[in-house]
């Protein structure tokens, strides 16, 4: 029972962390004409205007590698539960 829990609880946390690091890498303020600038403009303004540009491009990359992780888990159980039913 604990080891099908598990990968819905890592799945979670890591939907959890996806979506705060979106929120501390993001701007959150609305910016007029931002069709008008280079994407080298708009990567400086970001890294000065999110709440922590670092910190939240790391939490989405460990809540991404996190993500597929559970999802690998969940399908080899649900594999695993498929063929122990044919096998009996």
């Amino acid at each position: 029972m604990k080891k099908k829990r598990f990968p819905l609880i890592f799945l979670l946390i890591s939907v959890f962390l996806i979506v705060l690091g979106y929120f501390l890498w993001n701007i959150l303020i609305p910016i007029q004409d931002i069709d008008l600038m280079s994407k080298a403009e708009l990567l400086t303004l970001q890294k000065e205007m999110a709440l922590n540009y670092e910190l939240g491009r790391i939490m989405m990359l460990i809540g991404m590698i996190g993500s597929l992780t559970s999802v690998v888990l969940i399908a080899r159980i649900q594999f695993r539960k498929g063929n122990k039913g044919k096998a009996a």
